[in-house]
């Protein structure tokens, strides 16, 4: 019986450690990295993704395709706020971004300066009608993937046309 409690008080002891280990609570955070300059420590860089929750295999990846040239995304879980985060990375060379969807779309606004009704706008942009009346009316928000695609309607309408044909 002291045999179990000895395993019950080593399992107790090995779980409070783990605890301490583990990354603090919190979302995710979506990081687009740019080489801005040379990176003169790149294993200080890895060290400090892995700090702040990817492996340290996943780490080096991506200083490789940094290394590559071009944008790398990577999700981490757990960066500081996106100031220091954006400080501490670009003291070694590298750029970082956080992209976020648009808080706010106003629908009407882009269909008129389309010079679309709302059937029409519907039609051409494969929304539901009633999406698109209950969006204008206010009744209900653009979900985030909605709120992105009317961005880029706005920006762009003749790319988001020529993708759906």
């Amino acid at each position: 019986m002291s045999a179990k409690l000895s395993f019950r008080e080593r399992l107790e002891r090995r779980d409070d450690t783990a605890g301490e280990r583990q990354a603090p609570s919190g979302s995710p955070v979506r990081v687009v990295l740019r080489l801005a300059g040379a990176v003169d420590q790149p294993v200080t860089l890895i060290r400090t993704l892995a700090g702040w929750g990817l492996g340290l295999r996943k780490a080096h990846a991506v200083v490789t395709r940094l290394a590559d040239g071009g944008p790398v995304p990577i999700l981490l879980s757990s960066a500081p706020e996106p100031a220091e985060l954006a400080a501490a990375l670009g003291r070694l060379g590298v750029a970082a971004s956080v992209p976020q969807p648009p808080s706010r779309v106003d629908v009407k606004a882009i269909r008129s300066r389309l010079g679309l009704t709302q059937a029409e706008f519907a039609t051409r942009f494969c929304f539901d009608l009633d999406s698109v009346q209950n969006w204008e009316q206010g009744r209900y928000a653009p979900d985030r993937s909605s709120r992105i695609l009317l961005a880029v309607i706005d920006r762009h309408p003749d790319a988001v046309e020529d993708v759906l044909g």
